[in-house]
Parts: structure tokens; C-alpha cells; sequence
């Protein structure tokens, strides 16, 4: 499928970023900071965001001054042919590995909240299957679903905060002035592998319609997750004690089931919330499957990444089935998201440096 029939608008670019960072994180996160720190958490939160911030916009920066192209294609006009491949063959694992993880976790969620009798493994397939089946028209398809579900998981989890505040007690902050800044920086590191998602600026802005806007589009994306997580965060805090946190694997599902109505009317709002939920880590889900299909074609020499949408379903499913229960779930999540780290950081900063020292991209390099 063409760029031109795959152009992005800026709205679905800050719905695609905003929607593949809150789908995956916004669950845990509150649990993983308590584990960690006191009432700091949310400020950690509030922090490893403004890091991401910055990280986006020298994404964002990439693709406007490689307009039109994505990372794998300015990577080998900076690098060359070889480190060039050798980039794209670490992108087609991590977004295996994290499609993997992803379709774990929105698995084990179901099976957990909704599909109690439904064997895990014809989750996983099923929702596999749907995702190819998306991600076959490219990624504009991909990026009006996000358009479409992101309000309503904004609304949702908004509702959810406000109507959590009937149990929120003050009281659990009174030590936020004592902080550590130590263990502050100490913890931010782990609370940025949260915020992962964004990294699909590398690849999105090539499609984008207005690509002197792309970096604008995305801030906004990743600062839609950065309220919602840090204000997650801070409700979680506030109604469950931290020591009662840290032991709770969805915290923010289980704030959900804290809310009470007058008269018994929609006793189970987790339920209502949790179907949002789903779509939203579905429409993440198919980001991440796009991603690799694109990647894997690439890597191979290939132009048609249609197939691979298909072909890569049956590794995705054996990898998503090595953890054997959610601890382990939880602990492969992590080990991914350290990869992740390197993607979304580490290459993007080589690539900005060496565009630099080279004077590559831009008005010069059209120009030549």
C-alpha cells in the first residue's frame, strides 16, 4: 500500500502514540512504582514522562528532517548497509517479542476478568488472527481504530479517577515532602519502560500528512499518557495503601470494582471498564504485529509485508505461551521492555548524533 493511501492525519498520529502507550501500562503501573517507592510514585511517574517527552521529540525531529521515510530507510543512508541491518534485525525482534508479550498479557486479562472457562491458548490465537486480518490494509486502518477507541478509553479511565475519588484519602500523601531524591532517580528508569508505545513515531512519521508537524502531533500523544498515568498513579495511592499496591497485579481494574452507585445501579463497573480496556490493548496489539510484518519484509529484502502478517501469527503464539503463569508473564514483560529501551532510546540517539556530525536529512540533503 502507497504512503499517499497510507497518509496519516495529525489527530490519528496523537491517537495511534496515545493509544499504544496507555493500552499495555496503564493496568500495572501503579503496582510496579509501589514496589518501589512510597507516595514518590506518582512524581516518578510525572518525571520518566517529561524524560519521554524529550525522547519523542528527537524522534520526532528524525522523521521531519527524513521526511517521508522511516527509520529503517534514513538508518542506512547514516550508517550504511550493514549497521543499517543490523538495526532492522533488533527492531524485528523486539516487536515479536513485544507483540508476544502484549497479546500475553491482554490474554491472561480476559481469561482473568471475562472468559474464566476459555483455554488461554484459543484467546491468544483468536485475538492473533483478528490482528492479521487488520494490519493486512496497512497502517492507516490500524491508526483510525486508535482514532475511534482513544476517546472513549480517555472518557472511561477519566470516569473511573473522578468516581475513585469518593475513597481517595489525602492522608497517604502527607510524607510526599520527604522524598528521597536518590531513590527517585533510581526509580524513574523503570517507571519509563511503562511509557513504551511511543517508539511508533519511528515508523508513523513516514506516513504523516503534514511531516513539519509530526514532533507537535506526537507530544501531544505522549502527553495524553502522561496525565493519565501520573494521575493513575496518584488516585491508586491514594485509595489503596502502598503496602496493599504492591501486591495487586491490575490495580487499576481492581479501582474499578471499588466504585459503588446509588441503588445498586452498574454494580460492576470493572466490567464496563475492562471492555474498553481490551480494545484499546487490541488496537495496541496491531500496532506492534504491523511494525514487525513491516520490519521482517524489510529485513528480507521484500516490498509486500502482507504475508508476514500472517506467517508471523505462529511465533508470536509460542513465544506469548513460554511464561508459564503471570509471575512469569510479568517478568518476560519486563526483560522485553529493557529492549524496548534500547529501540526507543539508545537507536534514535545514535541516529540524531550521527545526523548531526554527518549533515544528513533536511533541506541540504534534498538538495544534494
Amino acid at each position: 500500500m502507497s504512503k499517499k493511501t497510507d497518509a496519516l492525519s495529525g489527530v490519528q498520529i496523537t491517537a495511534l502514540v496515545a493509544a499504544t502507550i496507555i493500552a499495555t501500562g496503564v493496568m500495572s503501573l501503579a503496582s510496579d512504582v509501589a514496589e518501589e517507592m512510597n507516595t514518590d510514585g506518582a512524581i516518578a511517574t510525572f518525571l520518566a514522562g517529561m524524560i519521554v517527552l524529550g525522547l519523542t521529540y528527537l524522534i520526532g525531529y528524525l522523521s521531519k528532517r527524513f521526511a517521508g521515510r522511516t527509520i529503517l530507510d534514513y538508518s542506512r543512508e547514516l550508517l550504511g548497509m550493514l549497521p543499517s541491518k543490523g538495526i532492522n534485525f533488533i527492531l524485528c525482534i523486539y516487536f515479536v517479542v513485544i507483540s508476544s508479550a502484549v497479546v500475553r498479557t491482554f490474554a491472561a486479562a480476559i481469561k482473568l476478568f471475562l472468559l474464566e472457562k476459555t483455554p488461554i491458548e484459543v484467546i491468544i490465537f483468536s485475538i492473533l488472527l483478528v490482528s492479521g486480518y487488520l494490519v493486512q490494509n496497512g497502517i492507516n486502518p490500524v491508526a483510525r481504530m486508535c482514532e475511534a477507541l482513544l476517546p472513549i478509553l480517555v472518557l472511561s479511565l477519566s470516569l473511573l479517577l473522578v468516581l475513585s475519588l469518593q475513597n481517595f484519602d489525602i492522608k497517604e500523601f502527607y510524607s510526599v515532602w520527604q522524598i528521597d531524591p536518590m531513590n527517585l532517580i533510581r526509580v524513574i528508569p523503570k517507571t519509563l519502560l511503562a511509557y513504551l508505545g511511543f517508539e511508533v513515531v519511528l515508523f508513523a512519521g513516514a506516513y504523516a500528512a503534514k511531516p513539519d508537524k509530526v514532533t507537535q502531533y506526537s507530544l501531544v500523544g505522549v502527553g495524553i499518557a502522561v496525565g493519565l498515568y501520573t494521575a493513575t498513579v496518584a488516585v491508586c495511592i491514594g485509595v489503596f495503601t502502598n503496602d496493599d499496591l504492591s501486591y495487586l497485579i491490575y490495580p487499576t481494574l481492581e479501582l474499578a470494582k471499588t466504585i459503588s452507585f446509588p441503588g445498586a445501579f452498574a454494580e460492576r463497573f470493572d466490567i464496563f471498564f475492562a471492555i474498553f480496556w481490551v480494545l484499546a490493548v487490541f488496537t495496541s496489539l496491531s500496532v506492534f504485529h504491523y511494525l514487525a510484518a513491516f520490519s521482517v519484509t524489510r529485513l528480507i529484502g521484500m516490498r509486500n509485508y502482507r504475508p508476514f502478517s500472517y506467517f508471523l501469527i505462529p511465533p508470536i503464539y509460542f513465544i506469548s505461551l513460554i511464561p508459564q503463569n503471570i509471575f512469569e508473564n510479568q517478568l518476560f514483560s519486563r526483560w522485553v521492555s529493557y529492549l524496548g529501551a534500547v529501540v526507543a532510546a539508545g537507536i534514535p540517539a545514535l541516529l540524531f548524533v550521527v545526523s548531526l556530525i554527518r549533515r544528513k536529512g533536511g533541506e541540504k540533503n534534498e538538495e544534494a
